[in-house]
């Protein structure tokens, strides 16, 4: 997520996108935003609350890197899902942890 906004905007553009009419789309539009960066922020509310809106900082273990991509693979989930579901804020993350995985095995992560 973006670290330009605060999390009482995410908030507002979270909570709009789930208790109002308006599309996704149209809930980016009227705050300028883009709408992949809208469906994070509501994807990341709806599976943690508030906390799924906050700064975080974590690194992560190669263990937690494999569970991450193998629940992936299993249940057929998106990089997006596994990101909301995992909490994991970082973009793009998923993607580095898969070809690192395929290039390197569990060593590479």
């Amino acid at each position: 997520m973006s670290n330009r906004y605060d999390e009482w905007f995410k908030l507002l553009v979270a909570q709009q996108c789930l208790h109002d009419d308006t599309s996704l789309r149209e809930v980016a539009r009227q705050h300028g935003l883009d709408h992949s960066l809208v469906r994070t922020w509501r994807d990341n509310y709806r599976q943690h609350g508030v906390m799924g809106l906050r700064k975080k900082y974590t690194r992560r273990s190669a263990a937690f890197k494999l569970e991450v991509l193998e629940t992936m693979w299993r249940d057929g989930l998106s990089r997006r899902q596994t990101e909301a579901l995992f909490d994991i804020r970082e973009r793009g993350a998923i993607g580095r942890w898969e070809r690192q995985y395929h290039s390197g095995g569990l060593t590479a992560l």
